[in-house]
């Protein structure tokens, strides 16, 4: 009985191990995931304003008012 018992421990041990692993991986995957998201805010953030842009460079551009601006 003393077998089956070291081998249920070492199972035990090795699947602490492995979720141990798994959860340090994902944690720097979260972390490395929500910096990209961040700059994917950042950049979505200038849209309105380079839209403008590009729409008063059209309005000046045709000399007529565009839609959105009339």
């Amino acid at each position: 009985m003393g077998a089956e018992i070291w081998a249920i421990a070492a199972v035990g041990v090795a699947l602490a191990g492995l979720i141990l692993s798994v959860n340090r991986n994902l944690r720097s995957d979260m972390a490395e995931l929500r910096k990209d998201i961040g700059e994917v805010r950042e950049r979505i953030a200038d849209l309105p304003e380079r839209m403008a842009r590009l729409e008063g460079m059209f309005e000046g551009f045709t000399g007529r008012r565009t839609e959105s601006s009339a």
